[in-house]
């Protein structure tokens, strides 16, 4: 069995031997990214194989029976998986089968092979054939014929690529995969006729498009595919897509194959792009019957850019738009759309006039929610009566408008129809059931903390899927370990859910827990808070919270969010660890709070937590000690956050956060309020504690006015917690 020792001593032969050959660079960093997992391993095969043999093991096999349920199950995996996983890096093919050998049957086994058939030895593409007709419904089928595929377009082995494609399972489309089928068509002399079509408008799209794409539009040019025509479309595509620079290179390409009237086609939609309005006026006063084809697309591009920049003169000059233009009624619904929601968006008091007199056609769950946010920014209680009735039933509804409903009766003096609604969101103990008990004035409806529901997890654990998660979990094999347990969700019964969630909890695998409690769609259900709201790294979110001189409850309630407790998660804008921190923001705020860390591995949990904590305390202090507006500029930014502030008036804490323009700032502010109230609860019922915690009697009293940045005449606003006992009693 492999040693630390030797896992080292090969490391460095394949480092030493690395720049001689290519495939060794490959076996390289095929090794480097097995030696964490593979150490890992080690240690836990070399800790079991130490242990006392008789002290007896709280934990069972999955193969064992259980006696009792809820036992903890040991899901170390076998020597032999260790020692594959070893010979895959290696890349010895007789190791790899040995210890697929001594596995049998474990789920391990068909694992290894798939790992081993990721980057094999040989480019014959008959062995991952083999093992996909075998397994055409495994996890990670799908990615071992991807990545064949790939590995088999780079070696121009273009009938292996045809025969492989052919296999199941089907792969989704895609670019990549477009391309890589005309390349291997017109390799082979299999192009049809409408390979070359869809390809020709692949080309058209208004991007750059990625290199593997290269040799079909290779293919095009030199069989002078690519039309005047075909040119005009991708500029006006790369315009309308926002890729000015693209579109002016297009124009430079395609004169250079003496296309002519490039130059003027792309001046005429900048000078659109750069100028609508005045386009827009010119063009009425010029056109007096149908401007054309290309000229009419050029005009209806040129109100939705108007519409984005200025929503008024847009509107205004919509309201002149000459029938002879012959611009469709569902295009000029879609022009008055784009206006009518810019218009919200800026906070402009028209939007809900404009929104409202939107076509049905047109009219979305966007567009009805921004009518009633118009509304609700604008405390008009009566018109957003009106915007939310006038809402889908199924949207209308929900705990969000219900809650809004209420709210508008309350305020037009329908006090019984307020409390009724209310009433109804109590029993759910999310964002706005709590805001709907404090404003009825009564205690959440917290049960005490139950244990976790007992049960037998004999028949999950008969899975194999749902083995091979937890295995993998186990041996540190996080990203695969994941899709595992997401691919035995949909495998196993409904009735199987509470089972698996309880393994997971057991195995502190927390983003998996919670994750499986919303298949369940007990999301909202106080018997599984405990497990929906760990507290990992209590000791150091104790710490840091206290040195911050902030809430631990808040403190987990902002990680919960970010990263549902994964810390080598990252985010394609950069940001990184349990936290979510930028880089930079963590340098900053290191300096900032001066808080001396040399190193800065934004994925220990430790370091995370430490920056976290300082820069939700920087952002607290910032914002005068208001809670929502620190929680939202985490999540967008302290800029943004000050763009949204109320101009002229103070406004509801409530209203202000429900009328944050982005979506995902909005549900952030409002899940990471009620996470915080819910670490609260947990540690006031589990222990009384010297903690810092966040001053949680009701979530409403975190809902302070938000102060005008731009007073004037200040509206009289009543704290917020003591509008409740106003309204109810009808005063």
């Amino acid at each position: 069995m492999p040693t630390l020792a030797m896992i080292q001593a090969a490391q460095q032969q394949v480092d030493m031997k690395m720049n001689s050959d290519r495939s060794l660079r490959n076996l390289s960093v095929r090794w480097k990214r097995l030696l964490l997992p593979i150490m890992v391993l080690t240690t836990m095969v070399f800790a079991r194989a130490h242990a006392d043999a008789n002290v007896p093991k709280p934990t069972i096999s999955p193969a064992t029976t259980h006696v009792t349920p809820n036992v903890i199950t040991d899901w170390t995996p076998p020597p032999a998986f260790l020692a594959g996983m070893a010979a895959i890096a290696q890349g010895d093919s007789a190791a790899v089968d040995a210890a697929i050998a001594a596995l049998k049957d474990n789920p391990l086994a068909t694992y290894l092979r798939f790992r081993f058939l990721l980057d094999p030895p040989t480019s014959d593409p008959a062995p991952v054939i083999a093992f996909l007709q075998a397994h055409p419904d495994y996890v990670f089928s799908a990615q071992l014929k991807s990545q064949t595929l790939n590995r088999l377009i780079s070696k121009q082995q273009f009938a292996d690529y045809q025969l492989l494609q052919a296999v199941a399972p089907e792969l989704k489309s895609n670019r990549r995969l477009s391309c890589q089928g005309w390349q291997a068509a017109l390799a082979l002399g299999t192009l049809s006729a409408q390979q070359v079509k869809d390809a020709e408008q692949f080309w058209a799209q208004g991007r750059n498009q990625p290199s593997y794409c290269d040799p079909i539009f290779k293919w095009l040019r030199a069989n002078d595919k690519l039309t005047p025509n075909l040119y005009r479309q991708r500029i006006q595509a790369s315009m309308i897509a926002g890729n000015p620079s693209f579109a002016s290179y297009l124009v430079r390409d395609g004169t250079s194959r003496k296309i002519s009237g490039l130059d003027t086609y792309f001046k005429r939609w900048d000078e659109a792009r750069q100028d609508p309005q005045s386009t827009l006026q010119q063009a009425l006063k010029r056109y007096h019957s149908y401007p054309g084809h290309d000229e009419q697309a050029l005009l209806i591009q040129a109100f939705k850019w108007l519409g984005r920049s200025d929503p008024q003169a847009a509107h205004d000059l919509l309201a002149q738009l000459p029938k002879s233009w012959q611009i469709k009624p569902d295009e000029q619904a879609e022009i008055a759309r784009v206006i009518a929601l810019k218009a919200a968006y800026t906070r402009m008091p028209q939007a809900y006039d404009w929104l409202m007199a939107l076509p049905e056609s047109v009219q979305d769950k966007e567009t009805r929610t921004w009518t009633a946010r118009a509304a609700l920014r604008a405390e008009d209680w009566a018109r957003l009566k009106v915007a939310i009735n006038t809402m889908p039933v199924d949207l209308s509804q929900t705990p969000q408008w219900q809650y809004w409903l209420a709210r508008a009766d309350a305020e037009l003096g329908k006090n019984q129809d307020a409390k009724a609604r209310w009433q109804a969101l109590v029993h759910t103990p999310n964002y706005y059931g709590l805001l709907a008990a404090d404003r009825l004035g009564i205690a959440y409806p917290w049960p005490k903390i139950p244990p976790l529901p007992v049960m037998n997890t004999r028949e999950v654990e008969k899975n194999p899927t749902v083995q091979l998660a937890f295995y993998l979990h186990a041996a540190g094999l996080t990203d695969d370990a994941r899709r595992a347990f997401l691919s035995a969700l949909n495998e196993i019964p409904p009735e199987q859910i509470p089972a698996l969630t309880l393994l997971a909890e057991q195995s502190k695998w927390h983003d998996r827990v919670s994750i499986a409690i919303a298949r369940m769609n007990k999301q909202d259900d106080p018997h599984w808070f405990s497990a929906r709201f760990p507290t990992p790294w209590e000791s150091t979110v104790d710490a840091q919270a206290k040195a911050q001189g902030i809430a631990s409850n808040w403190l987990y309630g902002v990680i919960r969010r970010e990263s549902l407790f994964m810390s080598d998660v990252g985010s394609g804008a950069g940001a990184q660890g349990l936290m979510q921190l930028m880089p930079n923001t963590a340098r900053w705020i290191n300096r900032k709070a001066d808080l001396g860390l040399t190193t800065m591995n934004l994925h220990d949990p430790k370091t995370s937590i430490t920056l976290g904590a300082a820069y939700l305390s920087y952002l607290k202090d910032k914002f005068n000690g208001q809670l929502p507006l620190a929680i939202a500029a985490y999540n967008a930014g302290p800029g943004r956050v000050r763009q949204w502030l109320p101009e002229d008036r103070n406004l509801p804490g409530d209203v202000w956060v429900d009328t944050i323009l982005f979506d995902e700032t909005r549900n952030y502010v409002r899940a990471v309020l009620s996470a915080t109230m819910i670490y609260a609860w947990r540690e006031s019922k589990e222990r009384e504690s010297n903690k810092s915690t966040q001053n949680t009697d009701n979530l409403l009293s975190l809902l302070t006015p938000v102060q005008a940045s731009n007073p004037t005449t200040l509206s009289s606003v009543k704290p917020a917690a003591t509008v409740v006992a106003d309204r109810v009693a009808g005063n």
